[in-house]
């Protein structure tokens, strides 16, 4: 379902309030967050001008498994 999946760097690495830059592709559409704890915050083109709700919240529980693994 996600392509390209890759965390692109640290943001305010080794402080309180890290976050981290995120990048993938889905459907041919490239798309880029910042995670923190669980919260996405997308960059522009957000995915909801292109996608419907439920594969938004579909992509965004799929985003939190991968980061969670990644981050732990």
């Amino acid at each position: 379902m996600l392509e390209n999946f890759e965390i692109k760097k640290a943001l305010f690495k080794d402080q309180i309030h890290e976050r981290y830059l995120f990048s993938l592709n889905f459907k041919g559409h490239d798309y880029e967050g910042i995670y923190n704890e669980g919260d996405i915050t997308w960059f522009n083109p957000h995915p909801r001008n292109d996608l419907k709700e439920i594969h938004l919240d579909k992509i965004e529980s799929k985003v939190d498994v991968k980061m969670q693994k990644l981050l732990s």
